[in-house]
């Protein structure tokens, strides 16, 4: 099976963000477990470059529209370099070959009867690229805003295109009663449920007086930026489009809940009136905020994903939103919270555990792990897969942690520090070391995709790798070979360990994570 997943095309208004940043790492993660299971995976990540916002972004800028995207683009990049995000495609919608794609797209949609000329007269929101009916819109004293972005809406009246969404009614609503995992969460297909159960309307997928956009053949219009920018999930594979873009392929799509309509009633539609296939999934994750506040310029407490990654590296941040928030839900961060996170998972529960056992094993058994079979972590295996299946991050990784939590209480009621000392071969306390090194083991497995420097260090202190084997491993080798060692060669008997184990992850103080404030990138 080809597995193909995808975050959000990030639009390119302002530079990223940490809430760029969270459906990424995620994705990449899910990527890198995939890969684990020996799958055919992609995964493609890129930026949304057209529309009304980024003129006007441009404009404020003092340069054009393609210089504004370029940088920005470059921005987007440079971040992901930074995550270690490891993205097999990059799609730009202000590219050529996107052109070409979307303008064919839309003449076979066209050529099946799905785009018809007619007036639109309505309620627009620049911020957002969509139109609002007046019954959905929030009131704040006199005014009428967009329940999105609590932005005033602008009344719009124009000639467009129109594709018939209206026609899907019956197809779409059918699509998702016999395909319940097409939308995840629950509760994210419950919403667009009622939205289709209200009645799909047409709507434009034209723009006139717009510069910056797809120009639509014999017309003076543009293509609309949502037609427009959906399309580059099967653009930007590139020659790989019949790969991956087929029946067969498990579609992914990660998006925000703020953009859940367009990829959930909008998308399909159009794949279906241009018979293409549908995505197997679209899972719309929450929002973040910061000290229980959403997150801004004006009140200066913006997470900046660049200043937290260089002050804490890639994996400490990649792990502290994957395993402190609920992939869904909306998500809180605190300076408190991400140093507590960090220090019980990665400190304490697995960094001392594993110094410990190896200390112990030193000592007692000549640095050799001793001949002693351990039960298996077979249930933990297909919990943390089936989590996994249901891109549930947080869940995953929390059996993985409840899994430490009890190799710890199990070493902590044996004692083998005190057993051993008078009781050299004494089987009990033997037994527990070398359950505590299997636990080790096993959580080095998992957390892979997501740290992977951090899963190297386990490796080599255990003795299963040496440093020069290790660098020898590409991605996708070290991660199968990682994957295999939860499920093979259980037992580490006859192991030479680390003789002088270092720590392998250093605590952090309170006061440390100050720079997660500092108004760097914007949001």
């Amino acid at each position: 099976m080809t597995y193909y997943i995808t975050t959000p095309l990030f639009y390119v208004n302002d530079l990223p963000h940490i809430g760029s940043a969270y459906p990424t790492i995620a994705c990449d993660f899910f990527a890198g477990h995939m890969m684990q299971r020996g799958e055919d995976v992609k995964f493609l990540t890129g930026t949304d470059e057209h529309g009304q916002k980024i003129e006007k972004s441009a404009k404020a800028a003092g340069k054009s529209p393609q210089e504004h995207c370029d940088y920005i683009a470059e921005e987007f990049k440079k971040l992901w370099q930074i995550l270690d995000i490891n993205y097999d495609y990059f799609v730009r919608t202000s590219s050529k070959d996107h052109y070409q794609f979307v303008t064919e797209f839309f003449e076979k949609v066209k050529a099946n009867g799905d785009i018809y000329k007619g007036e639109y007269k309505g309620l627009y929101c620049t911020h957002c690229e969509d139109f609002w009916l007046e019954k959905d819109l929030v009131e704040e004293g006199d005014e009428q805003l967009c329940p999105t972005h609590r932005k005033p809406v602008e009344e719009y009246s124009q000639e467009n295109y129109f594709f018939a969404l209206s026609k899907y009614q019956d197809k779409l609503e059918k699509y998702i009663e016999d395909n319940p995992d097409f939308i995840s969460p629950d509760y994210r297909k419950n919403e667009v449920m009622g939205w289709i159960k209200d009645g799909l309307r047409d709507f434009p997928i034209s723009r006139a007086n717009l510069d910056w956009g797809i120009p639509i053949k014999d017309s003076e219009q543009v293509i609309y930026v949502w037609f427009d920018a959906l399309l580059g999930y099967i653009s930007g594979l590139g020659a790989d489009r019949e790969s991956y873009w087929k029946q067969d392929s498990k579609i992914v799509h990660i998006i925000g809940k703020d953009i859940l309509r367009f990829h959930a009633v909008y998308w399909p539609a159009i794949l279906m009136s241009a018979g293409y296939p549908l995505p197997a999934k679209v899972f719309g994750h929450g929002f973040l905020t910061k000290d229980g506040m959403k997150m801004g310029k004006t009140l200066g407490n913006i997470i900046d994903p660049v200043a937290l990654t260089e002050s804490y590296g890639a994996e400490a941040v990649r792990f502290y939103f994957l395993r402190e928030m609920v992939f869904g839900r909306d998500g809180d961060y605190t300076d408190a919270g991400f140093i507590e996170r960090l220090n019980s998972d990665l400190a304490n529960n697995l960094g001392n555990l594993l110094n410990r056992a190896l200390k112990l094993i030193n000592k007692y058994c000549d640095g050799v792990v001793p001949e002693i079979k351990v039960a298996s972590h077979d249930a933990l295996h297909q919990s943390f897969v089936n989590h996994l299946d249901e891109l549930n991050p947080y869940f995953a990784l929390e059996e993985v942690f409840k899994m430490l939590d009890a190799t710890n209480a199990r070493i902590n009621g044996v004692e083998p520090w005190r057993a051993l000392k008078t009781e050299p071969d004494n089987q009990e306390a033997l037994t527990s070391l070398v359950e505590a090194l299997e636990a080790c083991k096993q959580a080095a497995v998992y957390l892979a995709p997501i740290m992977p420097q951090l899963s190297k260090e386990i490796f080599i202190n255990l003795g299963l790798y040496s440093k020069e084997q290790i660098t020898e491993l590409d991605r996708r080798s070290l991660l199968s070979k990682f994957f295999d060692l939860s499920q093979k060669d259980r037992v580490l008997a006859g192991t030479k360990v680390a003789e002088k184990p270092e720590p392998i992850f250093a605590r952090l103080q309170r006061g440390d994570c100050d720079v997660a404030s500092l108004a760097g990138s914007s949001q």
